[in-house]
């Protein structure tokens, strides 16, 4: 008992420090999605330096290689990868990255969309799009998660007829936290067919 006592500090040191680097990342996403299922993507996201352990947290990569590791697939190619990173403890990394992809529904073949569920095609009334952002309980749990940001915006190829965004035009927003994915984050909108 005296020996795990000795180690008990330690112990929870480390699980502190696991528990908060885990998954904590903000994100901004700005796709653009064809008639056809493919589309283009821009991709931003961003962590305090010292939340990163190598080249890599969780899904996100932050160097050029993890980055285009992470996102690329058959159905992804990866342009124009950029990485401020500051080494002081305070400071932030910051990736940002182009995308195109051949279908929105595969998007999930590459490890950093494995964490989504899309999904584009016809419905009884039209064109129905979803994008889920999958339940993740630890990262949603870990203290401080409203803070980090996820915003995700859509360009969408027709009109829209109903959606669970903010809407503009054919722009459609979605703004959460880390926080919301205590549970399934569903995005809708229902489009009509061109």
């Amino acid at each position: 008992m005296k020996q795990f006592t000795k180690f008990l500090p330690i112990l929870i040191t480390a699980l502190i420090f696991s528990i908060n680097i885990t998954g904590c990342v903000n994100v901004i996403q700005k796709t653009v999605l064809n008639p056809d299922g493919s589309g283009s993507m821009n991709i931003k996201y961003w962590t305090k330096t010292s939340n990163i352990a190598g080249d890599e947290l969780d899904i996100f990569g932050f160097t050029e290689e993890k980055v285009k590791a992470n996102y690329s697939s058959p159905n992804c190619q990866v342009s124009d990868v950029q990485i401020n990173k500051d080494e002081t403890s305070d400071s932030l990394s910051v990736v940002t990255l182009n995308l195109t992809f051949k279908n929105i529904n595969k998007l999930s073949d590459s490890k950093s969309f494995s964490k989504i569920q899309a999904s584009y095609g016809k419905g009884e009334n039209g064109m129905e799009f979803k994008y889920t952002l999958l339940q993740d309980t630890s990262n949603a749990n870990m203290l401080g998660a409203s803070d980090y940001k996820l915003v995700y915006e859509f360009v969408l190829p027709s009109d829209i007829i109903y959606t669970t965004g903010k809407k503009d035009g054919r722009t459609v927003t979605w703004k959460k936290t880390l926080a919301d994915l205590k549970e399934d984050v569903d995005f809708m909108a229902y489009l009509k067919a061109e």
